[in-house]
C-alpha cells in the first residue's frame, strides 16, 4: 500500500512559522528543512512504486542582472521564480532555496511526470516576465532532474545528483532540463 504525501503530512515535516525552516528573502524553506523533507518523502517511498525527483533551478543570468543592476533587481528575479514555482507545483509538493537558485521536491513522481513538470515549469518561468523597477524581464532557468525511491535512499546523494545535473544544463547553454543518470 502506497503511503501518500498529503498536505498534512508535509505540513508535520515543515514548520512554516520557524524562521530557521524558511528563507528571508523568498518565503521558501531553507536546505536543512528541505533535506528533512526529502529524507522523509523517500522513505514514504516504495522501491517498486511512484518515486521522489528533485528539481535543481537556477536562473541563467542572475549574476549579470546582479552586475549590471544591482541586487534590488536581482532580489526581485529570486522573488518573481519562487512565487512562479510554488504557483506551478501540488501543494504537497516543496520548493527550497539553494545557494544558486532553487530546487523542488516532487514526492510520489513517477519518471516521466518529474520530466514533464520540469519542462512545464521552465517554460512557465520563460513565459512569465517578471514585472521589476526596469519594465518586464523575462527570465530563462537551467534545471536539473535527480530521481530516488524507497527507504536507505540518501537526500543528500538525491540533491547532489540534482545539482550536477543543473551544472551541466547551466554549461550545455542554459534554458533546458537536464536529467541526472
Amino acid at each position: 500500500m502506497m503511503l501518500r504525501m498529503d498536505r498534512w503530512a508535509k505540513d508535520m515535516m515543515i514548520d512554516r512559522d520557524r524562521r530557521d525552516q524558511q528563507d528571508a528573502l523568498t518565503g521558501t524553506v531553507t536546505m536543512p528543512a528541505m533535506r528533512r523533507f526529502v529524507e522523509a518523502a523517500l522513505d514514504l517511498s516504495e522501491p517498486m512504486g511512484p518515486g521522489v525527483a528533485l528539481l535543481a533551478i537556477g536562473i541563467d543570468g542572475l549574476d549579470g542582472l546582479l552586475a549590471q543592476y544591482g541586487p534590488q533587481l536581482a532580489d526581485a528575479a529570486l522573488l518573481g521564480v519562487a512565487d512562479r514555482l510554488r504557483g506551478g507545483l501540488r501543494t504537497h509538493d516543496l520548493v527550497g532555496r539553494l545557494p544558486e537558485g532553487f530546487c523542488v521536491c516532487i514526492a510520489e513522481a513517477l519518471s516521466a511526470h518529474a520530466q514533464g513538470t520540469a519542462e512545464r515549469l521552465r517554460q512557465l518561468l520563460e513565459a512569465t516576465p517578471l514585472e521589476s523597477p526596469r519594465g518586464p524581464l523575462t527570465l530563462r532557468c537551467s534545471l536539473g532532474l535527480a530521481l530516488g525511491r524507497g527507504p536507505g535512499s540518501s537526500a543528500e546523494e538525491l540533491i547532489g545528483r540534482a545539482r550536477a545535473a543543473l551544472a551541466a544544463a547551466q554549461e550545455a547553454g542554459g534554458n533546458q532540463v537536464v536529467t541526472s543518470p
